[in-house]
């Protein structure tokens, strides 16, 4: 009998060696595609909210919608007749506006009261200048517009139901590819293609620190307390800005080259506290944790084509979170893509399962076969209860063998 289990345990060894192992690099897995429209609508950013309920899309030729955050399926068209590509938006701190900009100086303001879009005026100051960036102060008292050749403003509305707008001294001479605002810090950080990256005071002055050549591309600043905001260059350099509240001027820049990974950074979105996802291209994401100063692997290209090629082929756009490891992916084409923690809870989906059966089962049989060698008589009784027939008759034949002694 002892020779009988081992051979059964051998088999499940074996069974368990051979199961194909579950191809699990990515730390998300894709879910549910949406596709706003049959055809690629040329999308250049996206807008979320404060409270994280709403999200602005706009892109080429003043396309421009509303989608709920959580269920993009949930949309609410928003009308705005003009030609003009849009580049960049960013909601009111209050959450009940937003502002939209784009080329020829165009700026489009958002109301949620009753869903309209108007332009929000400052076509006199911003000429023809394509604008590429827009952020509101912390306070929400003045919005701060970026464009081409280094042009930079500080705009808000009008008594007169027009716009306010100054330009900002100091400004560099190449392209303003983002802003983002600190909430806690009540500082702005400025991303230029060659300038480098710019602090903006309380007091609107821009002070340059560092970065100058970097072809910087995106800025994020995580909504937390420590005072760090995180800029990504297309030669995937990320630079870390420690900001200076005390003295703007003296907030510090480190910069990091990410060699593990392959391609282009081309932006970056927030994920859940400090962390924060980067888009590549080819199609793929890396997580980067300020607390931790790492940057890891998240969704895996291989993975992406895996799920589908012709969404592979896609330029990630941007990214929002509905929960922490979930949320959606916005691709140029206009298709969202929903992502989320691997569906199976224990590593190694299907191998793992097996892992898990196998290992209590093979311990199990382990101890009966060691149990049966050092009793026979529970050997014997063990093959009587479930061994073959032939094995039956002869433990019979040792028991009634051993009775007549």
């Amino acid at each position: 009998m002892a020779t009988s289990s081992m051979r059964v345990l051998s088999a499940l060894v074996v069974a368990v060696m051979l199961l194909p192992h579950a191809h699990a690099d990515s730390a998300v897995e894709l879910d549910s595609v949406i596709r706003l429209e049959p055809v690629d609508l040329g999308i250049e950013g996206a807008a979320v909210d404060p409270a994280g309920e709403n999200v602005i899309v706009y892109g080429a030729e003043s396309y421009i919608e509303l989608l709920d955050a959580s269920n993009p399926l949930v949309r609410i068209e928003l009308v705005w007749n003009g030609e003009d590509d849009l580049h960049a938006g960013d909601f009111h701190p209050g959450g009940q506006t937003a502002l939209i900009v784009g080329d020829s100086g165009e700026v489009l303001r958002y109301a949620r009261s009753d869903y309209s879009v108007t332009d929000a005026g400052g076509d006199i100051e911003f000429g023809k200048v394509d604008l590429h960036s827009v952020a509101w102060n912390p306070g929400g008292s003045w919005a701060y517009v970026g464009g081409s050749d280094g042009w930079l403003w500080r705009m808000r509305a009008a008594a007169d139901g027009g716009a306010e707008v100054h330009p900002l001294e100091g400004r560099g001479s190449s392209d303003i590819t983002a802003i983002d605002c600190h909430g806690t810090q009540k500082l702005c950080v400025v991303a230029s293609l060659v300038d480098g990256i710019g602090v903006i005071d309380r007091d609107h002055g821009l002070h340059w620190i560092g970065g100058t050549g970097y072809p910087w591309q995106d800025v994020f600043c995580p909504p937390v307390e420590e005072g760090r905001c995180v800029a990504v260059s297309d030669d995937r350099n990320i630079g870390t800005i420690v900001l200076n509240s005390q003295i703007p001027w003296w907030s510090d820049l480190i910069i990091q080259q990410v060699t593990e990974v392959e391609g282009t950074f081309t932006g970056i979105s927030g994920q859940d506290g400090d962390r924060s996802i980067i888009s590549v291209a080819p199609f793929s994401l890396i997580e980067h944790d300020i607390s931790a100063n790492g940057t890891f692997p998240w969704l895996e290209n291989v993975d992406v084509e895996e799920f589908d090629a012709g969404i592979a082929g896609h330029r990630v756009v941007t990214s929002w979170a509905t929960d922490r490891d979930s949320g959606w992916i916005l691709t140029d084409k206009g298709t969202l893509i929903q992502y989320h923690p691997p569906s199976e809870s224990i590593p190694g989906g299907v191998l793992g399962v097996w892992i898990l059966i196998a290992i209590p089962a093979a311990t199990i049989l382990v101890i009966l076969s060691v149990s049966l060698s050092l009793s026979p008589s529970l050997q014997n009784w063990f093959t009587r209860r479930f061994g073959t027939d032939e094995e039956k008759r002869s433990a019979k034949r040792e028991v009634r063998r051993k009775r007549g002694r």
